[in-house]
């Protein structure tokens, strides 16, 4: 029961959080949720941990927990990282000639969601095809640290994505740019996927900082 407890809140604030009545950056305190939702405030502590780990929320040694918030240079350190670790998991894949079926499918998913206009199903099937794409690779090192970086970009991106009232075309090009890099994975050599992925994350991030990161 304490279990289903703390996913509910958790589920609650991620709500508060994407519907804006939170903003990024904004302090949580964990007093003010309890009364709000009529819970104990140990409750509302333990739904925040579980947004920590989703990357909603972030939180210091011994300081309140905070909506997370990213600046225009961390979103542009954040791709640059992204094409190094995503470059090499495209070398990887490409020299195991790994089956990409399942990241096909999901491209199928995504590319119906940007037709239809529905943001959030887009960005959170953009999340799950990068964790996916690393995941393939069977490097837990690799996984784990693409994890740090890709939960909580694209959770700020949904944030921002949200608050701003997008529909679903500033992502019908990067769907494109997705098709692109499982193309060069299949058909080799394992550089030149490498260097793809390298060079289609440049334009991601061109897109985002032009569709919303400038207005950080």
């Amino acid at each position: 029961m304490q279990v289903l407890v703390k996913q509910n809140l958790a589920t609650q604030l991620r709500e508060e959080i994407l519907a804006g009545r939170i903003a990024p950056g904004a302090k949580i305190v964990e007093a003010t949720w309890a009364r709000h939702f009529g819970v104990a405030q140990s409750s509302v502590r333990e739904a925040l941990n579980i947004l920590i780990t989703e990357g909603f929320v972030s939180k210091g040694h011994g300081r309140s927990a905070r909506v997370l918030n990213l600046s225009k240079q961390d979103i542009v350190h954040l791709y640059q990282l992204r094409g190094a670790l995503e470059g090499l998991a495209a070398r990887l894949l490409s020299e195991q000639q790994a089956p990409l079926a399942d990241l096909e499918a999901a491209l199928v998913e995504i590319r119906s969601a940007v037709e239809a206009g529905e943001v959030r199903p887009i960005i959170e099937g953009m999340q799950r095809f990068h964790m996916t794409f690393l995941e393939k690779t069977s490097n837990p090192f690799l996984v784990e640290e693409g994890r740090r970086l890709i939960i909580p970009l694209y959770d700020f991106t949904l944030m921002r994505a949200l608050s701003g009232g997008f529909d679903g075309s500033p992502w019908k090009r990067n769907l494109e740019r997705h098709v692109q890099i499982l193309d060069a994975i299949r058909t080799g050599p394992p550089y030149y996927a490498e260097q793809t992925v390298i060079h289609v994350m440049d334009q991601f991030l061109k897109t985002a900082l032009h569709v919303w990161a400038e207005k950080i």
